[in-house]
């Protein structure tokens, strides 16, 4: 459609559990209203396809995460009494440039985004609430 934006949502009946290791693309079908006929069969569209909302996810940066030498995931985050923990955590996969995680935080945990390499569990520190990064 030349590029415009459809403004009929559509929904999802199928997904193909393969991706094509060439031009990595997923087979889906969907079923959109088509009232002004403008859509055709077999025509090539791209398509946004929301998977689903998670209202209590917690995102981190990538750069926070760090992994130990049997490759599992943590970071180091600063408790309640100002001393640096070493977390282990869960991915469940990259949004952009940060880490959707699904098991190890919860909401409010202060996580350590800069400076990892001068820090270590059991450090205490002072937190510069003005050069932070707020959670999503």
């Amino acid at each position: 459609m030349n590029g415009l934006d459809y403004d009929q949502k559509g929904e999802l009946l199928f997904s193909e559990v393969s991706v094509d290791e060439d031009t990595g693309a997923i087979l889906l079908r969907a079923v959109f209203p088509n009232p002004d006929k403008t859509l055709y069969p077999g025509m090539f569209v791209r398509a946004e396809v929301s998977e689903g909302s998670i209202s209590d996810a917690i995102q981190v940066p990538q750069k926070a995460v760090t992994r130990d030498p049997r490759g599992r995931p943590y970071v180091m985050l600063v408790n309640d009494d100002n001393t640096v923990e070493q977390r282990m955590i869960t991915t469940e996969r990259a949004i952009d440039n940060k880490w959707l995680i699904s098991d190890g935080l919860k909401e409010g945990d202060t996580v350590v985004i800069s400076g990892l390499q001068k820090i270590r569990p059991g450090d205490e520190v002072t937190i510069d609430s003005s050069n932070s990064e707020q959670q999503q």
